[in-house]
């Protein structure tokens, strides 16, 4: 097999076998090696090389990815393997966190002080958030307990600004905040312990 190229866009090297495209490769690996047009190649060496510029277009994709936003590993590792093979992905993650640019802990922590700070979820309901974005639930259960939060108060603010005193809720005003309430992950007993204390009747709920 006949290997030839020519320059892409982007700073990668297109790869033909026999005048046949097969793949490209990144310019900086390309001219790393040894090969060059005209030379003879085998598909022992063409996967190996297919798998050598998989690896850093994978890891070139993570650190863009990690340019737009914190992730955790697992969220990082789930988005490259929708475009690259799991041994790629792989190595990419684990290069990240080699060089520091990953921290589950870290992003964690961000992580649940934001969801506190800007949608008012209680702990358990950051904890679950967490989880889902594939923290370790050792590592989730810390972050949600680190907060600095009174679930009561925050319960009490929530309703005031949903419901300022001088507004006269209908019931089906009530059971929407209620229920936006549980769905934040306040426990039952303090959701209804707040609106009790305001008048309002929970007995649908119990």
């Amino acid at each position: 097999m006949i290997l030839s190229t020519t320059t892409a866009k982007s700073g990668k090297i297109n790869l033909y076998i026999d005048g046949d495209f097969r793949f490209s490769v990144p310019a900086s690996l390309w001219f790393e090696m040894t090969l060059r047009d005209g030379d003879e190649i085998n598909e022992e060496e063409l996967a190996a090389l297919q798998e050598a510029a998989d690896s850093v277009f994978a890891y070139d994709s993570a650190l863009r990815l990690l340019s737009q936003r914190a992730h955790s590993e697992k969220e990082l590792f789930e988005k490259l393997r929708q475009k690259y093979k799991t041994a790629a992905a792989r190595q990419a993650v684990d290069k990240c966190r080699a060089l520091g640019l990953l921290n589950d802990e870290q992003f964690a922590s961000l992580l649940a002080d934001e969801l506190v700070r800007r949608k008012h979820y209680a702990p358990k309901r950051v904890e679950n958030e967490l989880i889902e974005r594939g923290i370790d639930r050792q590592i989730a259960q810390s972050a949600a307990q680190s907060l600095d939060i009174d679930e009561k108060i925050s319960i009490i603010d929530i309703i005031d600004k949903l419901c300022p005193a001088e507004t006269r809720p209908d019931e089906k005003q009530k059971k929407r905040i209620i229920n936006r309430l549980l769905r934040l992950g306040y426990a039952p007993h303090d959701v209804f312990d707040a609106v009790e204390a305001k008048g309002w009747n929970t007995a649908d709920y119990e």
